[in-house]
């Protein structure tokens, strides 16, 4: 079973890429767990507020990968230009660095949301799942539901 991991990866991808592309998938998920199945709860309040060090590993993770990136592109990147951010993302680096700065943002929002329906005591459950699983569809539910009342409630 070693080698099946390192199967999935591109070719000449470096085992210690595979780890940080790893650390990166899996380091959020206690915390979303958390605000998704004990909102309420002090342990979820205590995890989410000493999250720092976690934002703290992963921008140092995503610097390296794109300063990785950056120096072992062919071209620039046009960010105009789907085909040129396409084949930007061929690099393991820079797919590291997008993966990590989509995780890492979406945790922010993500307690974010937690911190707001706190407050306005409403549950946000499905929009903290869709939140985890698909981004944008999470935080426009949880907009929608705070300016709709009364809406999916």
């Amino acid at each position: 079973m070693e080698g099946a991991a390192v199967q999935d990866q591109p070719a000449g991808t470096p085992d210690s890429m595979q780890r940080a592309w790893s650390v990166v998938s899996f380091s959020s998920v206690p915390f979303w767990l958390a605000m998704i199945l004990a909102p309420r709860s002090r342990a979820t309040a205590w995890l989410i507020e000493r999250a720092a060090p976690l934002h703290a590993g992963l921008s140092v993770i995503y610097s390296i990968a794109l300063v990785t990136a950056a120096a072992k592109a062919d071209e620039r990147v046009d960010f105009g230009s789907l085909a040129s951010v396409s084949r930007a993302f061929q690099q393991p680096e820079a797919m590291l660095a997008g993966w990590t700065h989509y995780i890492t943002f979406d945790l922010l929002v993500g307690s974010w949301i937690w911190r707001q329906a706190l407050a306005e005591g409403r549950s946000a459950r499905l929009s903290l799942l869709l939140t985890w699983w698909a981004g944008p569809m999470g935080t426009g539910l949880f907009a929608a539901r705070r300016r709709l009342p009364g809406w999916l409630n």
